[in-house]
């Protein structure tokens, strides 16, 4: 009976393993999420902006609250090649970098770009940075989703 046993959970361990690697696994490398131009965006009454050309919509307001200020129109947003998303608008200090979640964007992180509010920023893919002009000033900054490049 004891034998019976064994080789019964070794015949059911060996089915479990070969049924796992028999499952799907294809991965596709080198994937560039990149949008090539940014998004301007205008909020609703709710403060919810949707882009029908990349196929996103999400609340403003948490990051209007974070900024302290009650509107920002227009939202300025792009995506890098990694995936992470980049939301700035006039009246802002930051930069706010997010990574796509399950049903949700979490923040990966707050880039301050200025002590005074930015003017008109406008963003520019640039391969392996996201370039933020203020318009308003000429200044020009290099962001990726880490952080500040070069300053």
């Amino acid at each position: 009976m004891a034998k019976s046993n064994i080789t019964t959970l070794i015949t059911s361990v060996a089915l479990m393993i070969s049924v796992a690697a028999c499952g799907p696994s294809l991965t596709i490398s080198n994937v560039d999420y990149s949008q090539p131009i940014e998004s301007v965006l205008s909020p609703d009454a709710d403060n919810v902006v949707t882009d029908q050309r990349y196929a996103i919509s999400f609340s403003v307001a948490p990051i209007l609250e974070e900024e302290d200020v009650t509107s920002a129109d227009p939202i300025r947003l792009i995506r890098n090649n990694n995936g992470y998303y980049f939301v700035t608008a006039a009246g802002f200090s930051n930069v706010y970098v997010f990574e796509v979640g399950e049903g949700e964007l979490d923040l990966k992180r707050i880039i301050n770009l200025t002590d005074d509010s930015l003017g008109q920023p406008a963003f520019n893919q640039r391969g392996d940075h996201i370039e933020v002009i203020d318009l308003a000033t000429g200044d020009s900054y290099r962001v990726n989703e880490e952080g500040r490049m070069g300053g």
